[in-house]
């Protein structure tokens, strides 16, 4: 998946990258080839900062609330954020900071789970286990907000980005364990039917995880 993106987004351009929720810096460490691009990190656990300054030995990595986070207005070309929108109470104060924090011309990129998907995954655990107390149907548990296509938009746009694209990338293919091999293959095989009926339907059915890509305006577009 990361390959994938990179392919897409990070060969033959240069910039600055702003990784939100970076976790351990696993994603952050895996641009280091990529020289013509300098990259940063914002993580709200201290222990996944340290480790990814010193296992890592990557520096550019800061600790705290990101809303507070000390970086200047109009610094970044790419803002990323894999697995984290789901997981901010309030949506609204993250993708505004992120838009201020992005040139003119730049772009915010979100991983988030579907929610289609999700309840349709739901629906079916409901079906074939019935109603149990104790059972998360609408998973995982910590999630705190479950996006559509709709939602999304709606929240980016609403937060200043102008353009907003839905993208698909080739799911992860290094699976540990014997069944490994077989679960890529469905996995591919997902990816594929999904790619295409977006295709088909020119975006309208979309059955992957979203991934979304907001642009903010530049000056030549106002």
């Amino acid at each position: 998946m990361h390959q994938d993106f990179f392919r897409k987004y990070l060969a033959g351009r240069s910039g600055q990258l702003l990784d939100v929720g970076c976790g351990l810096g696993f994603f952050l460490k895996a641009i280091t080839p990529f020289e013509d691009w300098k990259g940063y990190g914002y993580e709200i656990s201290p222990a996944a900062v340290r480790y990814a300054r010193e296992t890592l030995g990557l520096p550019n990595i800061y600790c705290g609330s990101f809303e507070n986070v000390d970086l200047p207005q109009n610094s970044f070309d790419l803002i990323t954020m894999w697995d984290v929108m789901e997981h901010f109470l309030q949506p609204d104060p993250l993708l505004k900071r992120c838009h201020g924090l992005l040139k003119e011309g730049g772009i915010c990129f979100i991983y988030t789970p579907n929610v289609q998907i999700q309840l349709a995954r739901a629906r079916l655990m409901r079906l074939l286990r019935g109603m149990q107390p104790g059972i998360a149907y609408l998973q995982p548990r910590d999630h705190l907000h479950h996006y559509s296509m709709d939602s999304i938009r709606k929240l980016l746009e609403r937060s200043g980005f102008s353009r907003v694209e839905f993208v698909h990338l080739h799911p992860i293919q290094s699976l540990s364990g014997r069944k490994s091999r077989f679960l890529i293959g469905v996995k591919n095989m997902w990816f594929a039917a999904a790619r295409t009926l977006a295709v088909v339907s020119r975006g309208y059915w979309n059955f992957d995880n979203l991934f979304v890509l907001a642009h903010k305006k530049s000056q030549t577009q106002q």
